[in-house]
């Protein structure tokens, strides 16, 4: 199996391309095209196996969709094509064993190879970051593939780095950093006139990967900020 990264950093797509029954496990509504050669199957998992109802369950919490697809090569030579939801760059991320990467709300777009997902439980500080309470979290080997809005930024942090990212920008962070949610101002009035309320805080080692643009605000309070300036 091979596979190429075409059209970026805006509008990027996933080319891959596969033989007799290789497989490619992704998110629903991504496939742009592909070979007739190619049998598309649901599941609820990000596996390509069939869990309880618990795993779907977890998944709507954590931001990620309740199936994912499963695309298998019935015969050799044959392409399938995946686009991102909007407009923006693909990250590439390779877990080796034990060490992984924990991916932000909605960034998954597709996995190759020997990776494994599991939802882990990120707690009230997940939740109050809007990241979910739910991290699909990465491991094993393979190729993981994340969607991002806007172009992606990489952050290297040593061991005892902190970093500060405003939540709606985050794409994946190594399983070895550590994140605590924090207080971007002073004062509720400085959060409404700035529009920077809760941040995380993210702590080395390990990188955090970021995009450049995030989606519009759905809270009350921000589509009033965002109509008034």
């Amino acid at each position: 199996m091979q596979y190429e990264i075409l059209h970026r950093p805006v509008f990027s797509t996933l080319d891959i391309r596969l033989n007799a029954q290789e497989q490619v496990i992704a998110r629903p509504d991504s496939m742009l095209s592909m070979s007739t050669g190619i049998l598309i199957s649901t599941t609820i998992s990000q596996t390509g196996k069939k869990p309880g109802w618990w795993s779907g369950v977890k998944s709507v919490a954590g931001g990620q969709s309740f199936f994912t697809a499963v695309f298998t090569a019935k015969r050799d030579d044959q392409q399938l094509t995946l686009a991102p939801q909007d407009y923006g760059d693909i990250l590439t991320l390779t877990p080796e064993g034990e060490n992984g990467y924990f991916l932000a709300r909605g960034s998954y777009l597709a996995h190759l190879g020997d990776c494994q997902l599991a939802l882990k439980y990120g707690g009230m500080k997940g939740f109050m970051a809007k990241t979910g309470l739910f991290f699909l979290h990465a491991t094993g080997a393979g190729s993981l593939f994340c969607q991002t809005r806007g172009a992606i930024l990489e952050k290297r942090l040593e061991d005892g780095e902190n970093f500060v990212i405003d939540n709606r920008y985050i794409v994946a962070f190594s399983d070895t950093v550590q994140y605590q949610l924090v207080k971007a101002t002073t004062s509720a009035k400085d959060s409404l006139v700035s529009g920077e309320g809760l941040v995380n805080r993210y702590t080395g080692p390990g990188i955090v990967y970021y995009q450049t643009r995030a989606k519009p605000p759905t809270s009350f309070f921000g589509v009033l900020l965002s109509s008034a300036t």
